[in-house]
């Protein structure tokens, strides 16, 4: 499992989110304040995935 640290964006709060990756899915995301947050952390790491994995 890989673990990737990234920060929201999307409202003034800037919280701190943690995804756990494993077998190129996005299992969890923790940290969020908001449903935002954690929508943006799942769009965020699977668009790295999608681009370190190209078809």
């Amino acid at each position: 499992m890989e673990t990737r640290k990234l920060t929201c964006e999307i409202c003034k709060n800037k919280c701190h989110l943690t995804a756990e990756v494993a077998e190129g899915e996005v299992l969890d995301v923790s940290g969020n304040g908001c449903m935002r947050g954690y929508a943006y952390a799942m769009q965020k790491v699977e668009e790295e995935l999608e681009n370190s994995n190209p078809s």
